[in-house]
């Protein structure tokens, strides 16, 4: 196999990228450097803990021609940028970790006094749809006008790392995680009562509430809240798992309005163009399209077919919460442009369920 080591070298920096918390499922991506000509890069939409050494593909820095059993990553032409602008960078990873994205909203470059690792000034990259080339010119030019920092913010998108290999690369994540999170808001306190986390169990489901555990039955209309809201729920949408969100980022964010706009694309994505707010009695319906709502004044609940994935939305629902109160004390800050919410969501649930259906044939 064409370059094995490179290829093992990505599939643990991967597994790599999960364990310290700066993507979650499948976002993010990873590249390394082959030659003068070509790189690496981590297929779309595979799962880090699944990928082997083989499912990498090798991508033409000239016109960005693919070879491998995968499509690349969406992101290549924002790797190749880089690469065609800085010779000496082998290794690149793109993040969606918490403070650098949250920090990233301004839209402007991250003053970083005393950092021997990122240099005076970290750049920001304007706004564009991911995966564009829009947005792989942005960050080019975000690149070009620090060329000593090995990190570009991108605007309501996480941010890029480079180095001249992986270590550097993930040594650069760190220290701008460190630099952004000691600017970090707040939270405040946690929501003042607990409605519970469920998971189904066929024609019952089972709520943990305050640590203690209840069963009870999906079809049960006389039911008391809040084991009611999540029967609602389960009898509306084919849902196995609930989990709340009661940090006091989210409560903020559930006070902020019946319409709740993502400020970052991962949560418009996963989640929704755009969330509700509302009462309990009226949060299920709120929840139709969606994979999260707010419960006004108490936090969040957030869905998923599978645990892994109610997790994932509850990961990506706070850090977008918490992106929310950076923007509400920095000026500029604006939430993701609706249009490009909506076309982000239709593309991921349309992505999502092609992939769930090939395989579900698989099996």
């Amino acid at each position: 196999m064409e370059y094995g080591q490179e290829r093992e070298r990505l599939m643990l920096a991967g597994r790599r990228l999960l364990e310290a918390g700066l993507v979650a499922r499948t976002w993010g991506n990873l590249s390394v450097r082959v030659g003068q000509t070509q790189f690496l890069i981590t297929p779309s939409g595979m799962d880090y803990e699944r990928l082997r050494p083989e499912d990498m593909a090798l991508v033409s820095l000239e016109d960005l021609k693919s070879e491998g059993p995968h499509r690349p990553s969406s992101e290549k032409a924002m790797h190749a940028e880089i690469y065609r602008l800085r010779p000496e960078a082998g290794f690149l990873i793109h993040t969606h970790q918490t403070a650098a994205s949250c920090l990233g909203l301004s839209g402007q470059a991250l003053a970083a006094p005393g950092s021997a690792i990122l240099g005076p000034r970290v750049p920001c990259a304007r706004y564009a749809l991911p995966s564009t080339k829009a947005l792989a010119r942005n960050v080019r030019e975000a690149a070009a006008s620090e060329p000593r920092c090995p990190a570009v913010l991108l605007r309501s998108h996480g941010a890029l790392l480079m180095g001249p290999d992986e270590e550097a690369a993930f040594a650069a994540a760190a220290e701008l995680e460190r630099v952004c999170a000691a600017r970090l808001p707040q939270p405040g306190p946690d929501g003042p009562a607990d409605f519970g986390s469920s998971e189904r169990l066929g024609a019952r489901f089972r709520l943990v509430r305050d640590g203690v555990e209840t069963i009870h039955e999906v079809a049960d209309e006389r039911l008391q809240y809040p084991a009611s809201l999540h029967a609602e729920i389960y009898r509306a949408y084919p849902v196995r798992c609930l989990l709340a969100e009661r940090g006091g980022a989210a409560v903020r964010a559930s006070r902020s309005g019946a319409l709740v706009r993502p400020y970052l694309d991962d949560l418009a994505q996963i989640a929704g163009a755009e969330l509700r707010s509302a009462e309990p009695a009226r949060a299920a319906r709120a929840l139709r399209g969606r994979a999260a709502v707010y419960l006004t004044g108490l936090g969040a609940l957030c869905a998923g077919e599978s645990r892994d994935e109610a997790e994932a939305v509850r990961e990506i629902l706070r850090k977008d919460a918490l992106a929310r109160l950076c923007a509400e004390r920095t000026p500029g800050c604006r939430p993701v442009p609706p249009a490009d919410a909506a076309v982000q969501r239709l593309f991921y649930v349309k992505k999502y369920a092609a992939r769930r259906n090939a395989e579900g044939a698989g099996c």
